[in-house]
């Protein structure tokens, strides 16, 4: 599994690297124009402190290197386990929350703690990641027994329909202005490609309504779900 996560980081990177190098990044238009309409439901894992402090690092010396550009709040630093309905402005599907609730419940029955080590970041055009690895295969395993919670209620129908997830990445910063020196900005990100960053462990996990960001401003939770010790 790990072969597949490296491959696609390393997919991410190869073709966002060198446009972010020359300056070519993708401007989130609608994160400078207020709350985001729309909404998903979502399981996710938050970082613990130390964790957060190390993210809170990188992104400041990204900060001096690119002023302007939106950094991921403290508050909304996550993990998504898995998106069960991604965000949208058709509310509709917060109708059927309860039977959501219910796969994910069921799915997460007897699983343990998980645990994600960050390594390094990887760069789109439209944003800068810290790399997630997760730690033996429980977490895969969960997103399984989650899906096929959601194809047995029949809630599958927007199930994976943003990108299907392999990954466990932490998304730091989002480009909303043009980069003011692209070739600065690229080499830092470069010695940071392979940085120990972390390990992310949790012991519980959090279903929430959620924006397209997981803005706190927002966000609902729905629970706070505890993972057998």
């Amino acid at each position: 599994m790990t072969s597949d996560i490296d491959a696609r980081y390393d997919a991410i990177w190869d073709d966002g690297w060198p446009r972010v190098a020359a300056g070519d990044v993708e401007l989130d238009t609608r994160l400078p124009h207020g709350p985001d309409t729309r909404r998903g439901i979502t399981l996710i894992a938050r970082p613990g402190p130390a964790l957060t402090a190390s993210f809170d690092a990188l992104l400041h010396r990204l900060d001096a290197l690119a002023p302007g550009q939106y950094r991921q709040p403290r508050a909304d630093l996550h993990v998504t386990i898995l998106s069960l309905s991604s965000a949208s402005d058709d509310h509709r599907v917060l109708t059927r929350l309860p039977e959501f609730h219910a796969a994910a419940r069921a799915a997460l029955a007897g699983t343990g703690p998980l645990a994600i080590d960050f390594r390094g970041v990887c760069v789109s055009r439209g944003a800068v990641l810290a790399q997630g690895y997760p730690v033996g295969g429980a977490l895969e395993a969960l997103r399984a027994r989650l899906r096929t919670q959601l194809r047995a209620r029949g809630l599958d129908a927007m199930l994976d329909s943003r990108y299907r997830i392999v990954t466990a990445h932490a998304t730091l910063l989002r480009f909303v202005r043009p980069l003011d020196d692209p070739a600065a900005f690229a080499a830092a990100l470069a010695a940071l490609r392979r940085a120990p960053l972390g390990v992310l462990h949790a012991d519980a996990l959090e279903l929430v309504v959620n924006d397209w960001y997981m803005s706190s401003a927002t966000l609902r939770l729905v629970e706070r779900i505890a993972l057998d010790a």
